[in-house]
């Protein structure tokens, strides 16, 4: 069974984070010297697992899961993009997803159910070991909710089913409600069958995927080595808004406290860093007039427009 290899370089990247170094990780490789972020290469399904397997070791969390699930937030707008253009509805986005996964990462399926009123994409996956295999669908999980909710309008936001015990962690990290069930599902009303996708927010995701790729791979000066680890999560968490100090900080092996340390010691702190994001992606976003000022405020997680126009104001100031 074949896995496209940009697959293993997420997990090379991500370890990168966690303080695995990739040479730690490429050994696990047929080839140690592949180009794995070129999506005309493949690796063996073994491969992917003996990867996965030492970063689930070596990280020791048990959420390792829903954190490396919501790091790949920046890759599931680039796939929702492309969806978009030849879906007109979710039943078509849910057919091309699992085509997505067949081709690309098999290791899980979606099963479409039907009842009288709920419409359930339950997830399964054929890799035998508990641990990784509840990992592989925790990732996958996130992955297709945050897709979710940007493709529907927020009447429609699916319910997720977890067969843990304790789901705590996964309300608190996802910010939504979470049932006990028997299977790794997301449970959508029969009525989301007929809505077309939200085409507002996938024109935004259009507008804005070139941007965060942009500022991916950019070199600031004004960053040191830590501050930009904590960049660059910051924009692979994108969904577009930006995430909490609290989600980002799940994702490093290190105290709050010593995250803020770290960043102190760099000239930096959490909040100037969303800040600085912020300003460049308002900046971006105003030049293109293609979104209202309200709806940027939106993106940019402001309660109000008032509260943008306020920043824009500051941050004028500032550069002038």
């Amino acid at each position: 069974m074949k896995i496209l290899a940009p697959h293993i370089a997420n997990l090379f990247f991500y370890g990168n984070c966690q303080g695995i170094d990739e040479s730690t990780l490429r050994r696990f490789l047929i080839d140690d010297q592949l180009d794995v972020c070129n999506s005309n290469n493949w690796v063996n399904d073994s491969e992917y697992l003996e990867v996965l397997s030492v970063l689930v070791n070596k990280v020791n969390n048990q959420y390792f899961g829903l954190y490396y699930g919501s790091y790949l937030n920046i890759k599931a707008l680039g796939l929702i993009a492309d969806i978009s253009l030849n879906a007109s509805n979710l039943e078509q986005a849910v057919v091309l997803l699992q085509r997505y996964l067949d081709s690309t990462f098999p290791f899980v399926s979606l099963i479409l159910e039907r009842n009288s009123e709920h419409f359930i994409l339950r997830l399964e996956c054929i890799v035998e070991d508990k641990v990784l295999k509840n990992h592989i669908l925790d990732i996958v999980l996130c992955f297709i909710y945050r897709e979710l909710r940007i493709m529907l309008v927020e009447k429609y936001f699916p319910t997720i089913q977890l067969p843990y015990s304790n789901v705590d962690e996964y309300t608190k990290f996802l910010n939504t409600i979470i049932i006990k069930g028997n299977s790794h599902s997301l449970v959508l009303s029969n009525d989301v069958l007929g809505i077309e996708i939200n085409k507002k927010r996938v024109k935004e995701i259009a507008i804005l995927l070139p941007k965060f790729l942009i500022m991916l791979v950019k070199k600031n000066r004004d960053y040191k080595s830590f501050s930009l680890q904590v960049r660059n999560m910051i924009l692979n968490m994108c969904s577009p808004e930006l995430p909490s100090f609290d989600q980002v900080s799940k994702q490093f092996p290190l105290s709050d406290r010593t995250i803020q340390r770290k960043l102190t010691d760099e000239g930096q702190s959490f909040r100037k860093i969303s800040d600085d994001i912020k300003r460049e992606l308002s900046y971006y976003l105003a030049k293109g007039k293609q979104i209202k000022t309200q709806d940027i405020a939106c993106i940019l997680g402001y309660s109000e427009p008032s509260a943008y126009l306020h920043a824009v104001k500051r941050w004028d100031a500032v550069s002038d």
